[in-house]
């Protein structure tokens, strides 16, 4: 019979395979999204706006969600390393005020799929990888690629039918909830908040601790699942590779490096890992 430290271990693994399965399916950054697919939960799709008098409009097959007063548009991972050899061009088509250049080949793509899809808006489903073109929106949405402010900007995305849309936090207790059984939410700013069990959801580490998988590592404005591989001592000025919903443009990613400094390292304490009472 396994000890509870080996119950632990394991448990930590699957949580990162349940996390790198929704890597690896594609599922899709959106603020205030926690596992929802368009026309489920509090996410919908965007108006479809394809208009060739008004390209800078153009939204298609994009997932939406208004969160506080704000509209977000899913930018489907534009940036993502898959659709690097993607037809029509991966980069922004127009930014808010950029001139209409229709010799650029994403511009000139933008108005041929106008021109092929505007007179059938229900056809909006159903495009699963391939690329639609749609308004980023939200709230100082930036490419990292570039550095610069895309919100309001044109780019060619993945569509997002059928696909599941997570922000960095709604990605790390869907899946914590999944695995564990348990509902961690509240655990980056009180980790002694108390699991169903009586015990506390986890704890801190002190710097030099060991970062194992799954530990979770809160940033300024993120929060992910550490790898633990290589193993490496908890220090704020450390990268570590994370299981993470990343951001609008890459969307959720699994074993990549994240640069910020980690405000601080959480472990799930074993009774939240294995949903039972431990002591």
């Amino acid at each position: 019979m396994p000890t509870t430290e080996q119950e632990c271990t394991q448990k930590r693994n699957d949580i990162l395979a349940y996390a790198q399965r929704l890597a690896d399916v594609g599922s899709h950054y959106l603020w205030g999204a926690n596992g929802e697919k368009p026309g489920t939960g509090n996410v919908a799709y965007a108006p479809v706006v394809l208009d060739p008098s008004k390209p800078e409009q153009s939204t298609f097959c994009a997932a939406t969600i208004t969160v506080a007063n704000v509209v977000y548009v899913c930018a489907g991972r534009f940036r993502h390393k898959d659709l690097s050899t993607a037809s029509p061009s991966k980069k922004i088509a127009l930014t808010s005020g950029s001139p209409v250049n229709k010799q650029d080949p994403s511009i000139s793509k933008l108005f041929e799929f106008i021109d092929k899809n505007a007179k059938n808006p229900g056809s909006q489903v159903g495009w699963l990888s391939d690329l639609t073109p749609r308004v980023v929106k939200g709230d100082s949405i930036t490419d990292y690629d570039t550095g610069t402010d895309v919100t309001d900007g044109v780019v060619w995305g993945e569509g997002c039918d059928d696909t599941q849309h997570f922000d960095c936090g709604g990605f790390v207790r869907y899946v914590a909830r999944k695995v564990c059984g348990v509902a961690i939410d509240g655990i980056s700013g009180n980790p002694g908040k108390k699991n169903p069990h009586g015990e506390v959801l986890g704890t801190e580490l002190d710097e030099g601790d060991t970062v194992l998988p799954a530990d979770i590592l809160v940033y300024a404005g993120h929060i992910a699942f550490a790898m633990g591989v290589p193993a490496q001592p908890y220090n704020p000025h450390t990268k570590y590779s994370l299981a993470q919903a990343e951001s609008a443009v890459y969307g959720v990613n699994y074993n990549k490096t994240h640069g910020q400094k980690a405000q601080k390292c959480i472990r799930l304490s074993p009774s939240t890992l294995l949903n039972r009472k431990i002591t």
